[in-house]
Parts: structure tokens; C-alpha cells; sequence
């Protein structure tokens, strides 16, 4: 496989591209003209538009990196990586190998069903580069949901999504609470989708998922979409001995 790896993303993330460097045909790009449509484009953050638009108009072939679903949290950095094949959260259901469960680190996050609560949450996205790939105007988006939520029965809690990398640690504190005392979660890609099932609540999914398969689901075994977590998020240390593209190689493909 011959793959290119964005200079941003390597700048910015080059913990996680030493296994791609080492192993395969790589060239490093900058902007469009770089870019080779027979190569498989390994990017993160930032997910500029010249890929976006690269990916479109070449139906390049890519994998996404960007931080964990689960277990980030015990760290003051992020120590684990979701790579997603040709999206930015792998919602496609693959065929497990060797179970991976026992490398999420649930802690005290994973409870019982309950459907109780004061409110349907709803977890509103940054207007930035990663909505953009939806195609979607945000703050139409924005003020058409808000309404549609607050219009319906049941109060809706609208969430920001709080700024800067000095609020993240911030964030693990405040979201918990909130998803606790909600009914329902709704979220368009955040991970809030993830903690939500595995506090035992409902969610709904209106852009991307990993978990969208189970959405509008409740009282179900867990034990599949922890697994398929699992299979798509990996350690620094996984990302380092290859481990993250090999079981990414086989679960995705």
C-alpha cells in the first residue's frame, strides 16, 4: 500500500505515523497539487478543505486519526486514537479477532439502563473544519435543530462544546453530570454518543457515529459495541508497534 501523510498531521501528531513511515511507500503533502490519487491518504487534525475536497473529487481512499472514544480521560494528554476507514468515525460493523474489551478503560463509566432524566441533552458541534465535511451550513443547522428540540414535549438542554485545549480536562468533568441526569443524548459527532450508552443511556445520532448503529436502542447487550470500540481506537503504544494497523487492516477493510 503507498500512502501520504498531510505535513500538519505529522507536525502535529507525529507520535502516531513513525509504524506508516517505517513500513510503507509514503510521501508527505502539503496542498492539492500533492496530492496522488493512488495513494491511500493517512491524515488528523486539522482535516484541512484541500483534503476534503481532494478526497471528493479523486474518491480517495483515507483513514482518519483523532483522539479516543473511551479513557482519555486519566490522562493530561491523550494517550488513545480512533483511526475511521473513508469516514471520521468508523461506523461500519466488522468482524472481530482476538477480543480487545479488556483495553478500554471504563472505570466508574459504565452503569445500568436508565431512561430517567430532567431533559433530552442535546451536544451541539464546533463550527469548524471536521463539520464542514458534513456539507451542511452550521448555523442554520444550528437554529433549525435548537428549534426542533425545544419544540417537542420534553425540555431539551442545549450543551456547547467548550474552547481550547485548557477546557478538555474541564470537559470529562462537566458532560458526565449532565448525561446522568438526561433522558436521551443527541449529538451530531461527539464522543458524548459513546459515554452515553455506556452510562446506559439512549442516544441520537443526527451527522456520524461509531456507535449510530445502536442508536434510539436501549436495554440491549453492550458487550458488541464496547467490542467494536474497542476494534477502532488504539494506544500510543499500539499506534507505535503497529498493533492499531494491523487490527485496523483487518476490522475495517
Amino acid at each position: 500500500m503507498k500512502i501520504q501523510i498531510p505535513s500538519e498531521s505529522l507536525r502535529i501528531r507525529e507520535q502516531l505515523f513513525p509504524y506508516l513511515i517505517k513500513n510503507y511507500d509514503y510521501k508527505i503533502v502539503s496542498n492539492a497539487d500533492d496530492i496522488e490519487p493512488d495513494r491511500v491518504l493517512v491524515t488528523s487534525a486539522p482535516f484541512e478543505m484541500y483534503l476534503q475536497e481532494s478526497i471528493r473529487k479523486h474518491n480517495l481512499d483515507f483513514y482518519y486519526i483523532d483522539n479516543g472514544y473511551i479513557g482519555n480521560h486519566n490522562y493530561k494528554k491523550p494517550w488513545y486514537y480512533r483511526i475511521s476507514r473513508n469516514s471520521l468515525q468508523n461506523t461500519r460493523l466488522g468482524k472481530f479477532g482476538k477480543s480487545r474489551i479488556h483495553t478500554l478503560e471504563l472505570d466508574d463509566r459504565y452503569r445500568d439502563w436508565n431512561t430517567n432524566g430532567d431533559y433530552n441533552l442535546l451536544v451541539m458541534p464546533l463550527p469548524n473544519k471536521l463539520f464542514s465535511w458534513f456539507g451542511k451550513d452550521y448555523e442554520t443547522w444550528r437554529q433549525e435543530t435548537i428549534e426542533h428540540y425545544q419544540n417537542l414535549d420534553i425540555y431539551c438542554l442545549v450543551r456547547d462544546k467548550p474552547i481550547g485545549r485548557a477546557s478538555r480536562q474541564q470537559r470529562y468533568k462537566d458532560i458526565l453530570p449532565l448525561i446522568q441526569k438526561s433522558k436521551k443524548v443527541i449529538t451530531h459527532h461527539s464522543m458524548a454518543a459513546v459515554e452515553a450508552l455506556c452510562l446506559g443511556k439512549p442516544i441520537e445520532v443526527l451527522g456520524e457515529s461509531a456507535v449510530q448503529l445502536w442508536q434510539n436502542k436501549t436495554n440491549f447487550d453492550r458487550q458488541e459495541m464496547l467490542e467494536h470500540i474497542a476494534h477502532s481506537q488504539f494506544s500510543r503504544d499500539e499506534f507505535c508497534d503497529g498493533t492499531a494497523w494491523h487490527v485496523t487492516m483487518e476490522y475495517q477493510q
